[in-house]
């Protein structure tokens, strides 16, 4: 008999620890670790029951429930601002892009799965697990991996109907001074799929962010050291796409209004 997702977590997530020094985020990091590397079983288990790729259902739930985990154990408070679009069609949701935290808070919001660069494959755990999570995964500079990541997320969204989550930023950054690139709204005006737009603010928002040359086990040791961390996303209209590169001019200035980014009192 297949397993099912709801089967398959049918028990008590892990807490997080209540202190925040070295013991206790050596601790909270191995329990990370620990949840993704469950979550990953538990879904390989999942498809090997079916014979085949996690069906929609099941892939939607293992998203949606790893994600409500990992905010916990990641310090992550999550304030939602807006409405989401109802997922009874695929959609492209699109937003800045500053932080590895920024991925389980939209997928906690809504189960999306994502693009993500190549190199994400060589991470430990990280890497396997993003290719089970159904990930498109492109080489940023090459045509013609970029040639079949638009092939790829069309099958995503149109074939497997599946949200996607794409940063057209490109890389993590603070302030989001690159123009977002527009192959994000090709794709979606070629599917005729919806773009919504999302942003995101962490304070403090120096110690969320994973930009430069920060290294990841590193960063996540300090993060969890670090308290809790107040997490803001917003949601804007979602849209049909005219014309690729003013909409990504737009979604792009309305990610980077002075208003949502500036500290709350």
């Amino acid at each position: 008999m297949a397993i099912s997702a709801t089967d398959a977590l049918a028990r008590t997530s892990p807490s997080r620890p209540g202190a925040d020094g070295p013991i206790q985020a050596l601790v909270g990091l191995a329990q990370v670790f620990a949840s993704i590397v469950r979550y990953h079983r538990l879904a390989a288990r999942c498809e090997a029951s079916h014979g085949s790729q996690l069906p929609r259902e099941d892939l939607l739930g293992f998203l949606s429930a790893w994600a409500n985990e990992a905010l916990p154990l990641l310090n992550l408070e999550v304030e939602r601002v807006g409405s989401i679009a109802p997922l009874n069609e695929p959609c492209l949701f699109v937003g800045n892009h500053m932080s590895y935290l920024d991925i389980p808070v939209l997928m906690s919001q809504v189960p999306v799965v994502f693009l993500g660069k190549a190199e994400i494959l060589k991470w430990p755990i990280l890497g396997s697990a993003g290719r089970r999570a159904g990930m498109v995964f492109v080489k940023r500079e090459s045509d013609g991996s970029r040639r079949e990541a638009t092939r790829a997320i069309l099958e995503c969204l149109k074939t497997r109907g599946m949200s996607l989550g794409i940063f057209p930023a490109g890389t993590t950054t603070l302030d989001e001074g690159r123009a977002w690139r527009p192959g994000a709204f090709r794709i979606a005006k070629a599917g005729n799929v919806p773009v919504q737009p999302f942003r995101l603010s962490y304070e403090p928002r120096d110690m969320a962010a994973f930009v430069g040359q920060d290294a990841l086990l590193p960063h996540l040791f300090r993060l969890l050291r670090s308290g809790s961390i107040a997490t803001r996303i917003e949601f804007g209209e979602p849209r049909l796409v005219g014309d690729p590169h003013a909409e990504a001019q737009a979604c792009w200035g309305w990610s980077r209004e002075a208003d949502f980014h500036r500290p709350r009192g």
